[in-house]
């Protein structure tokens, strides 16, 4: 999988235009902890159904604003 970071703006606008429901996830086995978007359609599982991920450094301390991601090649969607 290879990830873009883009703003908060690009972000939202990216989960409000996938084509397909996403599931939300937040896990707190890392640190800082993560909240993935995932397309559970055609049979994907994880991690392969990981369409976004924002890294929440501001749940962490000292680590600084939050991070966001989207898959590169989203126009596989």
């Amino acid at each position: 999988m290879a990830w873009k970071k883009v703003s908060k703006a690009e972000f939202d606008s990216f989960i409000v235009a996938f084509p397909r429901r996403l599931e939300s996830d937040v896990t707190s086995i890392c640190e800082p902890p993560m909240r993935t978007y995932n397309d559970f359609s055609d049979g994907k599982v994880w991690p392969e159904s990981i369409a976004a991920k924002e890294i929440l450094n501001e749940a962490w301390p000292n680590s600084g604003p939050n991070e966001y991601y989207i898959l590169s090649n989203s126009c596989s969607h």
